[in-house]
């Protein structure tokens, strides 16, 4: 039996590189807290805010567009991932320190690269370990790291109120150390993990016939790229929304931020084992849909229990998607080029997201706040179009039942 097959490994594989997600995910939750509080320390305008973002979505783009053609090429996964947890703790640690804007022009992007480095390398081994039951493996990845972003803005939202927010991120230092550590130690070298035999002519021919010339592929990009534009302008706007139009406090833009990650932890899964089943294109659409009016429906409720709904509801069906989509580009492409399609798709992500915080800050600036988040809501709705338009999986793994 192939080391790849036997329970135990996939197990440990799957339960290490979930937590490794949960860790980057922590910072972006925290990201999210502190995003007001930056405003105010450094007197930034929105459109400020949405250039440091766009900055921090076009480094994103940059580190996928090679970390996954590397990680195919000459593998060493292991090392790519404790290099990317390692990389975004020293990133945060240096913004604690930081009190220039331009400095923060430059780590913040740069904390979104090593931030993104994990990807390719951690959803292409798991493709691998579980070609038949990937929408579900991919949603334990996807709901560790759901769980990581709702916990953190509760958490950091205790100690920002203690010790500020600069002492409550540079602590953070020791949560990535740690991750560093855990997979040098015991994540499993297994089967071609660590080493590839494609010499770079069949490389580059899997690349160009299967990559760059799949229709379907494109249209998988495309949705991805919108639902990040949607989530990018969410984790953006909607903190400074409830800080700066309902006048909440650090702890309770935290509690509102932990109910919209933390509702799509438990269906994540349960939404990827669906895929599995039942396909893909139909829980997209769907999803995104709903996704849109629950956007709409958040500017025009008051703070209190109709916002919680509406949080949970924005949560569980849009945060829930991100493994299966990926599941659906790893279903059309082959296993040979599975980091390098990881990376394809996440460039996607990255690289056409960085309009919508530059765009959104501007409408923010010019005609109020939930302008923003008309301009997100419209987004989610135009993804939705584009699903409806992808047709089922013609090559790669299709999703069977386990």
């Amino acid at each position: 039996m192939n080391k790849n097959d036997q329970p135990m490994h996939r197990t440990k594989t799957l339960l290490l590189l979930s937590f490794g997600h949960l860790a980057s995910h922590w910072y972006i939750g925290v990201f999210m807290l502190v995003l007001p509080l930056i405003k105010k320390d450094f007197m930034l305008s929105f459109t400020e805010l949405g250039l440091m973002i766009s900055l921090r979505s076009l480094a994103g783009a940059v580190g996928n567009s090679t970390s996954g053609i590397i990680v195919d090429l000459i593998g060493k996964r292991h090392l790519i991932l404790i290099a990317s947890a390692t990389g975004l703790g020293m990133c945060w640690l240096s913004v604690g320190f930081a009190h220039a804007y331009v400095l923060l022009l430059v780590l913040f992007p740069l904390s979104t690269l090593f931030n993104n480095l994990w990807h390719a390398p951690s959803m292409s081994i798991l493709s691998e370990v579980y070609p038949e039951r990937r929408g579900f493996a991919l949603g334990i990845h996807g709901a560790a790291a759901n769980i990581g972003q709702s916990v953190s803005p509760v958490v950091v939202g205790l100690l920002i109120t203690y010790l500020g927010w600069r002492t409550a991120i540079k602590s953070h230092m020791v949560f990535s150390a740690m991750v560093a550590l855990m997979l040098f130690l015991a994540l499993p070298r297994l089967g071609n993990f660590d080493s590839t035999g494609k010499t770079r002519a069949v490389f580059w021919e899997l690349v160009r016939s299967r990559l760059l010339r799949n229709r379907a592929l494109f249209l998988i990009s495309v949705v991805s790229a919108l639902r990040t534009m949607v989530q990018r302008g969410i984790e953006t706007f909607f903190p400074l929304y409830l800080a700066d139009q309902i006048g909440l406090s650090p702890v309770w833009v935290g509690f509102y931020l932990s109910i919209l990650a933390f509702s799509s932890a438990i269906p994540e899964p349960a939404m990827g084992w669906l895929s599995d089943r039942i396909g893909r294109r139909a829980i997209l659409w769907i999803s995104l849909m709903l996704s849109g009016l629950s956007i709409i429906a958040l500017t025009r409720v008051p703070a209190g229990i109709l916002l919680m709904i509406c949080m949970a509801f924005l949560g569980f069906f849009h945060y829930s998607l991100r493994p299966i989509i990926f599941a659906f580009a790893l279903d059309v492409t082959p296993a040979e080029i599975g980091a390098t399609t990881v990376s394809y798709v996440f460039t996607w992500n990255q690289a056409i997201s960085a309009i919508c915080p530059l765009l959104g800050g501007f409408l923010a600036d010019r005609f109020g706040i939930q302008y923003a988040l008309y301009l997100v809501a419209v987004l989610s709705l135009t993804a939705a179009f584009v699903a409806g338009f992808i047709k089922n999986p013609s090559v790669g793994v299709k999703p069977s039942p386990a």
